[in-house]
């Protein structure tokens, strides 16, 4: 299958690396919804932005809302212009471990690419 050139914008380009992933605006789980999961009323999402490649055993995720015992669940995903541009390229990502403590997470991320990408991670938390 051939991707259009306009869809090219990441997995094939070379980009600029940052120091950790950073929070952008998160949204909180209310009403019917929660209870129908289980869930407490202070459950909420949010993401986070980074660019990098390779495998990192322990990203620092920091979050005050996150505490030692939350319920944390976290996906990974190549973006293009903007993190709302969410697309599949060719490289190959993977979030394998997620480790909660009292002000945010850890994660081990594998981005298998020979350049860095602009990835969104998707976060969900139940504190």
């Amino acid at each position: 299958m051939d991707m259009k050139v306009e869809h090219r914008t990441g997995s094939n380009l070379a980009l600029e690396e940052t120091d950790a992933p950073m929070e952008q605006e998160g949204k909180s789980a209310k009403g019917a919804a929660a209870q129908d999961l289980n869930l407490s009323a202070a459950a909420f999402t949010t993401y986070y932005t980074w660019t990098a490649n390779g495998v990192h055993p322990s990203v620092n995720f920091a979050n005050a809302n996150v505490k030692a015992n939350s319920r944390v669940l976290l996906n990974i995903s190549e973006y293009g212009a903007t993190p709302q541009d969410r697309f599949i390229g060719s490289a190959r990502m993977a979030v394998y471990n997620i480790a909660p403590y009292n002000g945010g997470f850890r994660a081990w991320v594998d981005i298998s690419w020979g350049s860095p990408l602009k990835v969104r991670f998707d976060v969900f938390v139940d504190p």
